[in-house]
């Protein structure tokens, strides 16, 4: 079986990363997926979500929802993933310390991490802490973000603490600068969340496509979004992943992932 995904995760890699000449635009594949400690259906789901990585040919990948070395837990669950895809990098951002342990997010690269940073979160009124994992790759910049679902206003306040931070930091990048994850609000709001805040400084990328729960998902709360002033991408694809080959995917998680293609 480690033999399969390792020869899938080098196939995929030659199919997002096409011999260029200078001037031509290379293919990337980027996926969000709330993993939701990989245990909501199933004792061990990292199987099954590094098959749909694989399987999609994707070659970053932020989590939401991890343990590491918990007593619910007690593995590091971002490194076995990372060993389940064939020996990715890795970067784990915890969030809060939980059970003996940690709980985060974090973020898979197939071509690995050239710098790796920790933003934490403001936890207002809200449930409990939260952080952002960020990333340079060799080709681009990637956030992988879990807001609070508690209460509006703060959520709209790490939504903000997001905007004005990378702004500071990314906001003249020559790569691209992307934000994923699960943001726990619905686009096209007539109040504001932090979708609405989120994109006075982001172009969302993603579908409207209801993203939770995965059975019968009612809801688009899991995003891909581009930091405007970073260097500009054209979308290929972009879609919610409802099937995938030889699992069932809804029992994978209780989000569904989210898969863009881009060229630049």
């Amino acid at each position: 079986m480690k033999r399969l995904l390792i020869l899938m995760a080098f196939l995929a890699g030659i199919a997002s990363c096409p011999s260029c000449t200078e001037g031509e635009k290379a293919t990337h594949t980027l996926m969000t997926y709330n993993v939701g400690a990989f245990g909501k259906y199933t004792e061990n789901s990292i199987p099954s979500v590094a098959s749909v990585i694989l399987q999609n040919g994707a070659e970053v990948v932020c989590l939401n929802e991890l343990d590491s070395c918990n007593r619910r837990h007690d593995t590091f669950q971002l490194r076995s993933l990372a060993d389940s895809l064939g020996g990715w990098q890795y970067h784990f951002a915890r969030a809060i310390p939980y059970a003996g342990g940690a709980y985060g997010n974090g973020i898979v690269s197939r071509d690995g991490i050239l710098n790796s940073f920790t933003l934490p979160l403001p936890r207002g009124d809200g449930r409990e802490e939260r952080s952002v994992a960020v990333v340079e790759t060799p080709s681009m910049i990637v956030a992988s973000a879990h807001l609070d679902y508690a209460t509006p206003d703060s959520q709209i306040a790490q939504a903000r603490l997001i905007n004005a931070w990378f702004s500071e930091n990314y906001s003249s990048s020559a790569k691209p600068v992307f934000l994923l994850g699960d943001m726990n609000a619905e686009p096209h709001s007539s109040t504001p969340n932090a979708v609405t805040v989120l994109e006075e400084q982001w172009e969302r990328l993603s579908t409207d496509d209801a993203t939770f729960p995965s059975v019968n998902p009612q809801k688009c709360i899991d995003y891909v979004f581009r930091l405007r002033n970073s260097a500009p991408v054209e979308v290929l694809e972009a879609k919610v992943l409802t099937q995938a080959e030889g699992l069932d995917i809804s029992e994978a998680s209780d989000h569904l992932p989210v898969l863009v293609r881009l060229a630049w």
